[in-house]
């Protein structure tokens, strides 16, 4: 590959998705995806807000975080047949 940004355009994201996984671990390449619409406007896709989801930024909410040990979880039997979920406890 070539110094600097170089263009590669795909269909899908989960194409995107999966060749940058394969250049991040193997050539430590960061990359990012955007789509362009027909009047110039880039709307970024990947990372959204410019920084990957493994690293911390102090302004991202985490999603699907349970904040708890494993041990304070509920007993699945406790919630069957309540119309609750597990996660929702």
């Amino acid at each position: 590959m070539r110094q600097g940004p170089n263009l590669l355009k795909l269909a899908r994201k989960e194409q995107c998705l999966a060749l940058g996984t394969r250049l991040r671990s193997k050539y430590k390449i960061k990359y990012q995806f955007y789509r362009v619409f027909r009047n110039g406007e880039v709307q970024y896709l990947h990372p959204k807000d410019g920084v990957y989801p493994q690293k911390v930024n102090p302004g991202r909410q985490g999603l699907g975080h349970n904040f708890r040990s494993i041990g304070k979880n509920v007993s699945p039997i406790q919630v069957k047949f309540t119309g609750k979920q597990v996660y929702d406890l």
